[in-house]
């Protein structure tokens, strides 16, 4: 679709939610009553890259045949208005006080050849925690070396990051700068908690809390506490009541326990991490008790069910606010 039939269906659509206000006076200027103006910029395509790179502010308006989830959001972060044919619309204007805001599509509906690689596979998720775990800046070779990747794919992940702006590379190709909430969010797409790890359901007959209890004891099994027991340690948002443990010897929790298998109903469910090296990396004790990291926690819950996305966002408003407490400063050596 050319620029001038993009910007032909997206004033129509405008038009059309507000007949009296937009006038356009040009091709690059759309003006409103009391002096208002928005400078268009019109793209056949917008990748994050491209939105974090655009000459654009407050008085920009960029229309598109699609804007992602992603763009909208570096977009919204820049404060500039935005339209696609979806019906995405964010419009933020001084004079007159304007601010309109809707939904369209999420995905694509004219998608181009993927050539990007997702962040699937527990390979990926291992680049993304120690992204999300380091403050940079970092070498592709320290990451390559640290995460225990070949240097070609750690470059092909990086570039795909790059190119939803997730990072921000030098000109070296050395990482300066992680979004590391988005990125936490784009590892955890297509990860299931329950699917991903090998996983056994169960019922403790004392119930889940006096197990948990119970794991700090002499001679407990090594169980590392992860989902809503993990979470409300750090954010607490409501009581727990399934209790998620990563095990490396499964069956000597379930006789620790004396936990009963249970297809319906279970309070405690036993995992074997799909990637134990990097899943269990980074534990913290609490009161006696070993639960997985920050990161691990909020991914993790994030891609479980229930409640558990509420409570991811809970810990990475608390992530958020104290970033020195669990950031490493450096790499950690090989």
């Amino acid at each position: 679709m050319f620029a001038a039939d993009v910007r032909e269906c997206a004033q129509r659509l405008l038009h059309d939610l507000l007949p009296v206000y937009l006038r356009p006076a040009g091709v690059d200027v759309w003006t409103f009553p009391g002096g208002g103006r928005l400078r268009v910029a019109v793209r056949e395509s917008l990748t994050p890259r491209e939105a974090t790179r655009l000459d654009s502010d407050a008085a920009t308006l960029v229309i598109a045949p699609w804007i992602s989830p992603r763009s909208r959001e570096v977009l919204d972060r820049r404060g500039c208005s935005y339209v696609d044919l979806t019906g995405n619309v964010r419009l933020s204007i001084q004079r007159p006080p304007m601010y309109v805001r809707l939904q369209g599509a999420d995905r694509d509906p004219a998608p181009a050849a993927r050539t990007s690689v997702r962040l699937n596979g527990p390979r990926a998720r291992r680049l993304v925690r120690i992204l999300v775990d380091t403050v940079p800046p970092y070498r592709l070779t320290e990451l390559a070396s640290v995460a225990g990747l070949s240097k070609g794919y750690v470059s092909t992940l990086l570039e795909a990051m790059a190119e939803a702006a997730l990072i921000e590379r030098d000109r070296r190709g050395s990482v300066r700068d992680v979004d590391w909430p988005a990125l936490l969010a784009a590892g955890a797409d297509g990860y299931r908690l329950l699917r991903n790890n090998a996983a056994g359901s169960f019922v403790a007959p004392g119930g889940p809390r006096a197990l948990f209890e119970r794991l700090s004891a002499p001679g407990a099994p090594r169980a590392v506490v992860t989902g809503s027991f993990a979470a409300v340690a750090v954010a607490p948002i409501a009581a727990p009541v399934q209790l998620v443990v990563y095990a490396c010897d499964p069956a000597a929790v379930r006789r620790f326990g004396g936990l009963l298998p249970a297809e319906r109903g279970a309070d405690v469910v036993i995992l074997e991490a799909e990637d134990e090296t990097s899943q269990l990396a980074g534990t913290r004790t609490l009161d006696g008790v070993e639960h997985v990291s920050l990161s691990q926690v909020v991914m993790d819950c994030l891609g479980g069910n229930g409640r558990l996305p509420e409570e991811a966002a809970a810990v990475l408003d608390v992530m958020r606010a104290t970033p020195e407490t669990w950031r490493l400063s450096s790499l950690p050596t090989t």
